[in-house]
């Protein structure tokens, strides 16, 4: 679920908000939903938040390993690894 281009480097908490705004974004009952403006005030609160990676250990960190050179290459990666694993941040 993340860029892999980001090799880890983001905050764990940010990622948790931001799957948090989605899931309620595309619940069932439209009125259940967020109104637009609450959605960009909520991301670009996530967005303007600094990251230090001193205090947040990277996650999932995959030194040594490329990144992908391609779009379906990226989309073998996720889609391998989402056969793996059921965890999220991974």
């Amino acid at each position: 679920m993340i860029d892999p281009l980001l090799e880890g480097q983001y905050p764990v908490r940010g990622l948790y908000q931001a799957l948090a705004i989605a899931a309620m974004c595309v619940q069932e009952q439209p009125n259940m939903r967020p109104v637009i403006a609450d959605v960009v005030t909520a991301l670009n609160y996530l967005a303007s938040q600094k990251y230090d990676p001193q205090i947040h250990p990277i996650q999932g960190s995959r030194k040594g390993s490329s990144p992908p050179r391609s779009r379906t290459e990226r989309h073998r990666r996720v889609t391998s690894k989402d056969s793996e694993t059921d965890r999220f941040g991974d």
